[in-house]
């Protein structure tokens, strides 16, 4: 998960920056970033249902995480050196923006497609790995993994590297990718190597079936979603439609304040812009961490429950994103992103633990004989589990599926927000004729503030699970 976020974060944080330094407008930028939404709706569903079923010596997860860690490597590494590729292609200088450019957005498109396959592949491997009295833990140590890795991220990117790690590259963007590969070959080395996972063993009575039917599967999986996960990802897709405004438009928000309040001539006033975004986010991300580890404590012992923490993680981040309409300065911004830590914190630790709580508290019924209590599998498949001996380890709905077409309620939205961020940035351009202006991202930001309100007053539906 170490490598997954890092990665996230280069892409995050210097993502849509770097496409404006090739001059590539606002609405272009976002239609390329339907590329995380297309990657998740394609890869994820397809990848945990595969590997679900995947007959190997080394385990059902590790190959896709290795196979695809390589494409992720790759793609990075094109990603940071686009312009250079491009310079020694062609030697006209407008055709060479536009080869880089074309470069750029392949790789990234191709980058959030690998990527997507090795988490998908991990978010499975945790729930094959932990029973349910530590589902909750280990997702909550899970995501505060990864906020600790933001925080280093983000203070990685907030550093000039080109100074004092010149060896990473020339360029702040050719640095920071270098260190993503780096740090993703490092933890995708810890993790194949020290994770325990058994093969997968096909049962005598288990039927062989054709290729396609594991889209067949996916749809079945998606029209019959439980009653509990349903909630939960009614939720999930309101929720993303506020965060995903926030991920790739946050540092564009706070290096736009920059630029206004700054003067343009510095010739590293991008570079200087962007840090500025970057330590937002750094501070974004040291939040994170305390809420990471301070919030599981608090569930763990009682204090307040899963539910309630999630319903004020979305109130949190609609109050913030919703008073971009008040704040003009950096100070202010970096306040207002700081404060999203504790939203974030719970975003990737409540929904993956609950999801973990349902599916092994059904299993275990069935396991005893009994009714499922929270409906992840259904009737037919639950008869089957009880009587048929060695099918009890091949429920109708897998792990890997169930995250799979969860995470499709997470990607949804973001073809909306895609499009409607489009519009915003049109309709903004339209009245403002500067387009170094920040109104149409902090309209952006807005729009996902709202839709966080929606996400808060769903959340009261969620099921609560009771593991004690």
């Amino acid at each position: 998960m170490v490598g997954i976020q890092f990665t996230w974060t280069v892409e995050l944080s210097y993502g849509t920056p770097y496409l404006l330094s090739l001059e590539l407008s606002k609405e272009l930028i976002a239609l390329v970033w339907l590329a995380g939404p297309l990657s998740g709706l394609i890869v994820q569903p397809l990848v945990g249902a595969w590997s679900d079923k995947y007959t190997s010596r080394l385990g059902r997860r590790r190959p896709f995480i290795i196979g695809n860690g390589v494409i992720v490597c790759l793609s990075l590494l094109v990603v940071a050196h686009s312009k250079d590729m491009a310079a020694r292609l062609v030697l006209d200088p407008d055709l060479e923006r536009k080869v880089a450019i074309a470069i750029a957005v392949t790789a990234f498109y191709i980058l959030d497609f690998s990527l997507n396959a090795v988490q998908a592949s991990c978010r499975s491997l945790i729930l094959d790995a932990f029973p349910i009295s530590q589902q909750d833990t280990a997702n909550a140590f899970a995501s505060n993994t990864q906020n600790v890795t933001n925080v280093f991220g983000y203070f990685i990117g907030y550093l000039d590297l080109v100074k004092y790690v010149p060896i990473l590259g020339d360029t702040q963007m050719e640095a920071f990718c270098t260190a993503g590969v780096l740090v993703f070959i490092c933890a995708m080395a810890v993790t194949c190597f020290t994770t325990k996972e058994v093969p997968y063993q096909k049962a005598q009575n288990e039927e062989s079936r054709p290729w396609y039917h594991m889209f067949v599967h996916i749809w079945n999986a998606f029209r019959r979603l439980p009653s509990a996960v349903q909630k939960l990802c009614n939720v999930q897709f309101f929720a993303w439609m506020g965060w995903f405004p926030f991920l790739f438009y946050s540092t564009t928000w706070v290096s736009d304040i920059y630029f206004e309040t700054h003067e343009r001539d510095d010739p590293d006033s991008w570079e200087k812009g962007t840090r500025a975004g970057s330590f937002a986010l750094l501070l974004y991300a040291i939040v994170a961490v305390i809420g990471g580890t301070v919030l599981p404590t608090l569930t763990a012992n009682g204090i307040i429950s899963l539910k309630n923490t999630y319903t004020l993680s979305h109130i949190i981040f609609a109050a913030s994103m919703l008073s971009t309409l008040f704040v003009h300065s950096v100070a202010g911004a970096t306040l207002v992103l700081s404060l999203l830590g504790i939203s974030f914190a719970c975003t990737h630790w409540i929904p993956f633990a609950l999801i973990g709580e349902y599916l092994i508290i059904d299993t275990n019924a069935i396991d005893q004989g009994s009714k499922p209590n929270y409906g992840t599998l259904s009737s037919s498949s639950s008869e089957a589990l009880v009587e048929g001996g060695d099918q009890k380890k091949n429920p109708e709905f897998d792990v890997g599926l169930v995250l799979g077409v969860h995470n499709m309620y997470v990607v949804f939205p973001q073809f909306a927000v895609s499009i409607i961020s489009a519009i915003i940035f049109a309709i903004s351009d339209s009245f403002y004729s500067d387009p170094s202006s920040s109104v149409g991202v902090t309209w952006v930001l807005r729009f996902g503030g709202l839709m966080a309100v929606i996400a808060a007053v769903l959340s009261r539906k969620v099921v609560d699970v009771k593991t004690k």
